[in-house]
């Protein structure tokens, strides 16, 4: 296979989807690419039938009720009007600061990532080559996007009324068999389309627009991803698993792409579709703080708190939809967020905040310090990793850089269940006295309303605990002093204070109002 390299942002992927032409419910097996001697992949009979089977119930009632009581019929057209001949996508990884990675496009110039083909990936690059295009009017960056597009209509699943992009992938993790859909794909690629008709006002690509929007509210069991969340709540999945998923980040940028069309088209149905999704995402942020980070999704069989960089990702998101929607609820989770966030913050983007959370930690024992020393207590592998030990009493002196005020809590991530029932104690220094004062004590088998979790990654088990400070704390440096022994060792991958970042918080409202300015 030939293999143009280009200049683009992407993320790591795992799942894809194989080029193929459907239309009307039919897919042209001859079109569907597949690579020899991988296991993984799907002989085109086996895939035809994961298809059939998925959109074999095609919804028939046509109606959908919004969460304010409003009904809405898609087998009628919608209504488009032209308002705007400019849109800007937002999206982290689209930030002009950052550096461009290499993009493997195939014969027909559409990225592809060992020899797979994914949805999202593509509205990715398409998104990023039309910004190009804008900023500069290069030619070959409008060669990329329409060879994508190229793609994301040629790979439209459509019935009389709706349709979607499918993965040809499996989900193992989400027990998805090949053949779905997603409303973060979904979103990206509808996005693209509008991109696209507002570039060359090609009716073609209104018609895209008008099927992939009423795709939004076709049931999971018609083959669809929207699900009711309570019995007047529209939830959109990024996932359409049998059972709840609920992953956020996935949901809100789906939902970014139907709002650019709502503004640039002035589009009723999707004004309508965004505003039942930004109900329901204010009626259950809740559920998703899971006080010392935030929750990628609520999957009751994963259990599944964010990794650093789906909780960064989370903060902006909350921030973006706070700048266009002026609802305080998601400014007010975003700062609750970024107060649990630990070590550096976006490196190398415009959020880039340079200096970390906590400045240094000491310690005045470990039992390997040039392998399990304090320098894993701030590297923001929490999840697995080396850690600092110690079999004995131990004190670890910590310099947040900058003298901080209400703190909230503390956050310890262990290594082992034992290491949770070290008891411990807080101390705060006091710059005027040049003296340590105590703060608190943490004797956690005690503690009734300490918040616990649980996360496995590979063969790495972290347990992690999650403990209010009651007492006022105005400092620089804390010190905590473990009760450790030679029965009761303490183990941590990492550790984290809750304490008012406010300056911080400002900053990062400021360049996300000023990304989405032009929105």
């Amino acid at each position: 296979m030939k293999k143009i390299i280009v200049l683009f942002v992407l993320l790591g992927l795992s799942y894809s989807c194989k080029k193929e032409q459907n239309t009307n419910l039919k897919i042209d097996s001859e079109k569907i690419m597949l690579t020899k001697n991988d296991s993984s992949r799907l002989d085109r009979t086996r895939l035809n039938e994961y298809v059939k089977t998925r959109f074999s119930n095609t919804y028939k009632e046509n109606s959908v009720v919004f969460n304010d009581g409003s009904t809405f019929d898609i087998s009628q057209p919608l209504m488009f009007e032209d308002l705007a001949s400019d849109t800007i996508s937002f999206f982290p990884n689209l930030n002009p600061e950052e550096a461009f990675n290499v993009a493997t496009l195939d014969d027909n110039g559409v990225f592809i990532q060992n020899n797979k083909y994914h949805p999202t990936s593509i509205g990715k690059i398409a998104l990023r080559a039309i910004k190009k295009y804008k900023e500069t009017k290069s030619k070959a960056a409008k060669k990329v996007f329409f060879d994508q597009m190229d793609w994301i209509e040629n790979n439209f699943y459509e019935t009389e009324h709706y349709g979607f992009w499918y993965f040809s992938e499996a989900a193992p993790l989400y027990r998805l068999d090949p053949g779905w859909p997603s409303v973060f794909s979904q979103g990206l690629l509808l996005e693209s389309c509008l991109e696209a008709y507002l570039l060359t006002k090609e009716i073609k690509y209104k018609k895209l627009i008008e099927k992939a929007l009423k795709g939004y509210i076709v049931p999971i069991e018609n083959g669809g991803f929207m699900r009711p969340w309570d019995s007047d709540e529209l939830w959109f999945e990024e996932y359409p698993t049998k059972k709840p998923s609920r992953v956020l980040n996935g949901t809100m940028y789906g939902l970014t792409g139907v709002r650019n069309v709502a503004k640039k088209l002035n589009s009723v149905f999707a004004e309508k579709i965004f505003a039942a999704g930004v109900e329901t995402l204010i009626n259950h942020l809740e559920d998703y703080d899971a006080k010392y980070t935030s929750r990628y999704s609520l999957a009751d069989w994963k259990n599944e708190v964010s990794k650093e960089h789906y909780h960064e990702e989370h903060i902006i998101q909350l921030l973006f939809y706070y700048t266009i929607t002026k609802k305080i609820i998601f400014k007010e989770y975003a700062k609750r967020f970024f107060e649990s966030d630990r070590g550096t913050f976006r490196t190398g983007t415009r959020y880039d905040l340079k200096t970390p959370k906590i400045k240094n930690i000491d310690a005045s024992f470990c039992i390997d310090c040039e392998k399990y020393g304090t320098q894993n207590l701030t590297n923001g592998f929490w999840a697995f990793g080396n850690y600092w030990s110690s079999h004995k009493k131990a004190e670890l002196l910590i310099d947040l850089g900058e003298i901080r005020t209400d703190f909230k809590a503390i956050t310890l991530f262990h290594i082992s269940e034992q290491s949770k029932d070290v008891s411990f104690k807080l101390y705060a220094y006091n710059e005027t006295s040049k003296t340590w004062e105590y703060v608190q004590q943490f004797i956690s088998k005690n503690i009734k309303d300490a918040v616990t979790g649980y996360n496995k990654t590979g063969n790495f088990e972290t347990f992690i605990t999650h403990y209010k400070i009651f007492e006022e704390v105005k400092a620089q440096k804390l010190k905590l002093v473990f009760n450790a022994t030679n029965d009761n060792i303490i183990a941590l991958r990492e550790l984290d204070f809750n304490f008012d970042r406010t300056q911080e918080f400002e900053y990062l409202l400021k360049e996300v109002e000023e990304w989405t300015s032009n929105l």
